[in-house]
């Protein structure tokens, strides 16, 4: 099993979360996995605007969180 670094952008600054997977995860599982450790480490971000219709696992992450994936590298 493959170490993965995932990195993302929130607050102006590259943050990254290690996670293991056998094969490099797709963008969509990558957001599941900061989406999740988002929602049981952080404090969701107020409301800037109603929140948009498409409710998608990114759009979620960086509403709630100002979080936006960057890149997905092996360790």
């Amino acid at each position: 099993m493959s170490q993965w670094i995932i990195t993302y952008s929130r607050d102006e600054a590259a943050e990254v979360l290690k996670v293991k997977s056998k094969d490099k995860p797709s963008l969509e599982q990558a957001v599941t996995w900061v989406l999740e450790w988002a929602q049981e480490n952080l404090e969701p971000l107020e409301p800037k605007e109603q929140p948009h219709e498409e409710q998608t696992p990114a759009v979620r992450l960086e509403e709630r969180f100002g979080i936006t994936i960057t890149g997905i590298a092996k360790d």
